[in-house]
């Protein structure tokens, strides 16, 4: 049972959500949202078996590709010359392939799956398994070379509320003292998808919380972010931010795909994805947010 926040310590947490498979609760410093699982995970197989691989993979595929665009634009105005990255939870690859299409000559990923790791080494990646651990420090420094630059995509809010800032201290610990800049991409509690599904929740319609937080897979969601709660965390680890970017986390023209393969059911999938992407421009409802920082 989460008896504090994660980021920032708070000792008391508002209940937020309660299905009966999740338990979600908000905490009333920092707006950090914290989950706590109550369905059993699906521990015996490759997590990237565990989604669907036709409809939903297609969609994500084409949200990522073009989110990398948007990531590597600000980290080359951070850092002009920028090579020597490392993607940790690289996953089917689609941001190393974006920044070795970009020019990066030095690229590595490190991840959890042996599938992930065997795709990133066939298409010669610098590439690692890592298991699930709570100090990385000393495997990340075998790495080929030293990274100057970290990416943490759709990563970090699958760390354990417990081991959150000790995994993540443990990663640059590992990167120390060459590490230039951080970006980390996490989901955003004040999201357009996330209000949605809070409030279908609130009306016994509990599928696509549910989904969005991962629940039954291994591992899943255990994070939702504000630009606060991000900011304290990367504050405790010895950051400074220096730039944020929201992004809607889907495409208008597929929206009704993935969210139909997510919740198995058109609840999401009733916003029409031109309307969304409308009311997301309009309102600054991002469901994630990048953060660049740098070491203070």
């Amino acid at each position: 049972m989460v008896i504090s926040c994660p980021v920032c310590g708070s000792p008391r947490l508002d209940r937020s959500i309660t299905t009966p498979r999740l338990q979600v609760f908000r905490c009333p410093v920092c707006a950090h949202r914290v989950a706590v699982h109550q369905a059993p995970a699906q521990t015996t197989i490759d997590y990237h078996e565990q989604y669907d691989q036709g409809g939903f993979l297609e969609s994500l595929a084409s949200t990522r590709q073009r989110q990398a665009a948007v990531i590597i634009e600000l980290i080359r105005r951070r850092l002009p010359d920028a090579d020597r990255l490392l993607d940790f939870g690289a996953g089917r690859g689609w941001f190393l392939e974006a920044c070795r299409a970009a020019g990066f000559q030095s690229l590595a990923g490190v991840d959890t799956s042996e599938l992930a790791v065997g795709s990133l080494q066939a298409r010669r990646f610098a590439a690692m398994t890592l298991s699930p651990s709570t100090d990385y420090a000393e495997p990340l420094r075998r790495l080929p070379f030293r990274p100057r630059i970290l990416s943490l995509l759709d990563v970090v809010e699958h760390f354990p509320p417990g081991q959150l800032q000790p995994l993540l201290a443990s990663i640059l610990r590992g990167l120390q003292p060459e590490l230039k800049l951080v970006i980390i991409k996490v989901p955003d509690a004040g999201g357009l998808l996330y209000r949605g599904a809070r409030l279908m929740a609130r009306v016994g319609r509990t599928g696509p919380v549910e989904q969005l937080y991962q629940v039954g897979t291994d591992p899943p969601h255990f994070s939702y972010f504000t630009q606060g709660s991000m900011r304290r965390l990367l504050e405790s680890l010895g950051l400074a931010l220096v730039a944020t970017q929201g992004d809607r986390d889907f495409e208008p023209e597929s929206l009704k795909e993935r969210a139909r393969a997510l919740a198995q059911r058109p609840a999401i999938a009733s916003l029409a994805g031109t309307a969304a992407t409308a009311v997301v421009n309009i309102t600054g409802w991002f469901d994630a947010t990048i953060f660049l920082a740098t070491r203070r």
